[in-house]
């Protein structure tokens, strides 16, 4: 990953999530029929896919020499 494409990967990394929260949300809240557990479900799905996907990414983009 170079440099001038690290902003393109976070993008995609913000929509990614921002769907899998959304989708999280809305099925929780429509589930439960609680819009407070649809909504914090929802921003646990997103915390947690930019975080992993963040991690995938730096791993993937680390070089081998490191200590």
């Amino acid at each position: 990953m170079t440099p001038p494409t690290r902003p393109l990967w976070l993008a995609v990394i913000i929509v990614f999530s921002l769907m899998v929260g959304a989708a999280a949300g809305l099925l929780t809240g429509m589930s439960s029929r609680d819009p407070v557990a649809g909504i914090f479900t929802g921003a646990a799905g997103f915390t947690g896919t930019v975080l992993l996907l963040l991690a995938i990414a730096a791993f993937l983009t680390s070089s081998p020499d490191r200590s």
